[in-house]
């Protein structure tokens, strides 16, 4: 199911990008530097957008996203993809080859474990396109790829979760070919056959999302509100939307197996 990749593990220069909207003095600003500052990353706080932003339809499909996801985006949901879009932006335009990506809840787990695992992915660039460090109830593992020293490994579908992960400049170039989103950026992540792009999950993972202790989800509540009054159809409809996403990964799958350099699709 897996195979291996050896080769020496070297420290390159990376810069952390942190998604927040919240003021300095703010608990989970506060959280974030204390998490950096262990780690002994350069980092770079990136100020998001609200769910009250009035720009915020400029960057979603409403006609996409009644045709291609099984429910309507809540406003924080089109925020927080905002800031990441903002964030893969900053790193093309910064002209580097990859960088992390964190929200302002992680936590890491692992330092060292955590670290050694960046080591290794920047030590072998062509192996991956975007590794997450944290998934939310992920689902079976169906192929893995030893990196170095690390354990990357593809689930029946990247599980949901968009709290740190490295990301590759290419990469955020194919996500940004996307001119409007119409899904969650963790919903896209798990579509990654849309952008020919591989997305590797660490094993174990090294990162947690620490909202509880930090004033809770700023999504959990408006996506359950958009939960409970989901109509019959849209449900329906959502469920032909799964089975065609089951098939397209089947040959995502296969993509990675095969251990190819590209799975081609073009972004909608």
């Amino acid at each position: 199911m897996g195979h291996t990749i050896d080769g020496p593990s070297e420290r390159a220069d990376l810069c952390a990008y942190i998604l927040t909207v919240e003021t300095e003095e703010s608990l989970r600003r506060q959280h974030a530097e204390r998490e950096m500052s262990a780690l002994g990353i350069e980092r770079e706080f990136v100020q998001g957008f609200r769910k009250t932003d009035p720009s915020l339809g400029e960057h979603y499909s409403e006609v996409m996203n009644l045709l291609l996801h099984k429910r309507s985006l809540t406003a924080g949901e089109i925020a927080v993809y905002a800031g990441h879009r903002r964030i893969w932006r900053r790193i093309v335009e910064s002209g580097r080859t990859c960088a992390l990506v964190l929200e302002d809840d992680f936590r890491v787990l692992d330092r060292d474990l955590f670290l050694r695992s960046i080591d290794d992915l920047m030590a072998h660039p062509g192996d991956w396109d975007l590794v997450k460090f944290f998934d939310y109830k992920p689902k079976s593992v169906v192929a893995s790829v030893r990196i170095g020293s690390t354990t990357a490994v593809a689930h029946k579908y990247p599980a949901s979760g968009a709290v740190a992960y490295l990301i590759g400049a290419d990469a955020a170039r194919a996500l940004l070919q996307r001119k409007r989103i119409f899904r969650a950026v963790d919903e896209d992540f798990s579509h990654p056959w849309e952008f020919s792009i591989r997305v590797w999950s660490t094993q174990p993972n090294t990162v947690a999302e620490a909202s509880d202790a930090l004033g809770g989800s700023i999504l959990a509540e408006d996506r359950q509100a958009v939960r409970r009054n989901r109509k019959i159809l849209r449900s329906l409809w959502g469920n032909v939307l799964q089975g065609t996403k089951l098939a397209r990964s089947l040959l995502y799958r296969h993509g990675l197996r095969a251990g190819r350099r590209s799975l081609t699709h073009r972004p909608l």
